[in-house]
C-alpha cells in the first residue's frame, strides 16, 4: 500500500473522530495538487509532532474539511535539538541547503549576514516574502521525509547578533576551511556530544568566513572545525557537517 499523502494542520489534532479544517494554503494543494475527493485517505501532522490518518470529509468555504482517524507512528527527532546557522548564499544553493537541512532533522535555521555573503534578501515587504518561501519550503521538505516537527526560520540577522546569539547551542562548530582547524569528526568525538543539550552547526557564505568572523566565533565559544582538505561547495559542506552529526548521535 502506497504511503498517505500528507498534509499540515495549523489547527492543534487532538483525538480520533474530531473534525479539522485545513487552511486555504493547504486545502488548494489537497484539492489542485493532490487531487483529493471526499473518502480519501490522508495523513495530517501539526506543529506540536501529532500526526493521525484522516478522512476527507468535504469542502466549506474552500477549506478542505477531514476526520480524524487513528494516530500515526512518524519520522523520529534527533536525540537533541540541531540549529544550523547558514550564510546567506545565491538562492538556488540556499535552498538546496534548507530542503537537506529538513531531512538531516535540523530543528532551526538561524540565516545571517557575514561580510562576502551575497545579498540576496532586502527589506520590509521583500523580507517578508523571501522568509514565507522559505518556510514553504521547508514544510514541503517536512512533508517528503516524514517528520513532524516544523524546522524554524527567521529573518536573517547581521553576524554579530548570529554569533553570539544566546542559547546558541551547548556545542557550538564554526566549519572553517582552516589548516589547523581540527576534523569535525575528530571533535564531535572527543567532546561527547550524546551529553550535550543542543548542537549548533555555523557554515560560511560562498568565499568562507573572513578571518575576524572566525576569531570572532572562536571567542564566542565556537570550536573551529575543519570538513576536511578540499573547498566545498555551501551546500555540501551543510549537508556534510550535518551527516556527521547524525552519525556521531548513531543516527546513521
Amino acid at each position: 500500500m502506497p504511503p498517505l499523502r500528507r498534509l499540515f494542520s495549523i489547527e492543534p489534532l487532538a483525538q480520533p473522530g474530531a473534525v479539522i479544517r485545513l487552511d486555504p494554503g493547504e486545502s488548494h494543494h489537497g484539492r489542485g495538487v493532490l487531487r483529493l475527493r471526499v473518502g480519501d485517505r490522508i495523513a495530517v501532522f501539526d506543529s506540536a509532532g501529532a500526526q493521525f490518518a484522516a478522512t476527507v470529509q468535504g469542502v466549506e468555504n474552500k477549506r478542505l474539511v477531514a476526520v480524524l482517524a487513528e494516530p500515526l507512528a512518524a519520522a523520529p527527532e534527533p536525540p537533541i535539538p540541531i540549529s544550523l546557522y547558514l550564510a546567506l548564499t545565491k538562492g538556488e544553493a540556499f535552498d538546496s541547503v534548507l530542503l537537506r537541512a529538513v531531512e538531516l532533522g535540523a530543528a532551526e535555521i538561524v540565516p545571517f549576514a557575514a561580510e562576502r555573503s551575497v545579498p540576496t534578501v532586502g527589506r520590509g515587504k521583500d523580507m517578508e516574502r523571501k522568509v514565507g518561501r522559505w518556510r514553504q519550503i521547508l514544510l514541503s521538505a517536512t512533508k517528503q521525509c516524514g517528520r513532524v516537527r516544523l524546522t524554524e526560520i527567521a529573518a536573517p540577522r547581521p553576524f554579530n547578533e548570529a554569533v553570539a546569539r544566546p542559547g546558541a547551542g551547548s556545542l557550538r562548530f564554526c566549519c572553517a576551511p582552516e589548516v589547523a582547524a581540527p576534523k569535525f569528526s575528530e571533535l564531535l568525538c572527543s567532546l561527547s556530544v550524546s551529553s550535550a543539550r543542543s548542537l549548533a552547526i555555523m557554515i560560511g557564505p560562498e568565499g568562507g568566513l573572513t578571518d575576524a568572523e572566525t576569531a570572532a566565533a572562536r571567542d564566542h565559544g565556537w570550536h573551529l572545525a575543519s570538513l576536511g582538505p578540499r573547498i566545498l561547495r555551501v551546500e555540501t559542506a551543510a549537508t556534510a557537517a550535518l551527516a556527521l552529526v547524525l552519525a556521531a548521535l548513531r543516527e546513521m
